[in-house]
């Protein structure tokens, strides 16, 4: 009798054994993993509209801008279609976008070089963005990675020459007002989702 218990008791803890990763797999536990990463994803990116909104606040420029960049990213779609967004193609829209703001940017700084006499606080501040940007940039790639999202090709916008300074000063304020728009929507987009997961 003790010796049918015992081998009951070895066969029903194999048993259990066997079936541990099944077990463990049907709880969602990625889904606790992937929210940490969102909240970091969305803090990065308000810190990059905070920087943005500062530089804007600098009242440089008072008239309307004339819009030279072909190339930035458009924002497509209205306020009601962001409850619509799906984790994987809105990842893999925001990589690409913010990959074509940072060779934006890039280029503005290279420019900003050329024209020393031009340095105002915005330009001195473009550092700071690109850096900030590689880092979202690179918090992005590793969430789209653990999710399995489509990696789309990076973009080559074609940049306008800059003739003077103050052509520098205005494509620097159209730059900056569009990435805000950017960073405002990108950490409304990713509320949204971390609301549906």
């Amino acid at each position: 009798m003790k010796l049918l218990v015992e081998t009951s008791f070895s066969l029903l803890f194999s048993l259990l054994l066997a079936q541990l990763p099944l077990l463990t797999s049907a709880f969602p536990h990625h889904n606790h993993r992937r929210i940490p990463d969102l909240e970091k994803l969305i803090n990065q990116t308000r810190n990059l509209l905070k920087i943005t909104q500062d530089l804007l606040n600098d009242p440089l420029i008072g008239t309307e801008i004339e819009h030279r960049f072909k190339s930035l990213p458009a924002m497509t779609g209205r306020g009601r279609d962001i409850n619509s967004l799906e984790l994987k193609p809105t990842l893999s829209r925001l990589l690409v976008d913010l990959q074509s703001f940072e060779l934006h940017f890039e280029w503005l700084s290279r420019a900003s070089r050329k024209h020393r006499q031009a340095g105002t606080p915005k330009l001195a501040k473009l550092g700071e963005i690109i850096s900030f940007i590689k880092i979202l940039s690179a918090s992005l790639q590793r969430q789209m990675l653990r999710v399995d999202a489509q990696r789309l090709p990076t973009p080559t916008p074609s940049l306008p020459t800059l003739p003077d300074a103050w052509n520098m000063v205005q494509s620097s304020q159209e730059l900056f007002q569009q990435f805000r728009l950017f960073c405002d929507w990108a950490s409304r987009a990713l509320m949204v989702i971390k609301a549906q997961i």
